[in-house]
């Protein structure tokens, strides 16, 4: 199950790069036709990266969102669960200590 999310993920960043190079050879086409001058291409190209930085972000939300899901459906313990149980056992131990000092 893992190594299906890794791979989805990895497909999802290849296709942002071709994506992304094809936006570029677009708008240097433009240019070069004279139908765009550089100024606005250049800020269309910022525009662009903004919103795949948006959309990426909001991506990894999501992904990790649905991680969570996936462990929690797999009755997988979490490292922040893990920690919290921790806490609390060593917080226990504390004041077992306390309760009934060892002697030995």
């Amino acid at each position: 199950m893992l190594e299906l999310v890794k791979k989805s993920m990895l497909a999802g960043l290849g296709l942002a790069v071709v994506t992304k190079d094809k936006i570029v050879e677009s708008l240097h086409e433009l240019v070069e036709k004279g139908n765009l001058s550089k100024e606005e291409a250049a800020a269309m190209s910022e525009k662009i990266v903004a919103a795949g930085e948006a959309e990426t972000e909001k991506a990894k939300v999501e992904a990790s969102h649905l991680f969570n899901q996936l462990l929690h459906r797999a009755n997988v313990v979490t490292k922040d669960q893990y920690d919290a149980l921790a806490a609390r056992v060593t917080d226990l131990e504390g004041r077992l200590h306390k309760e009934f000092p060892n002697t030995d």
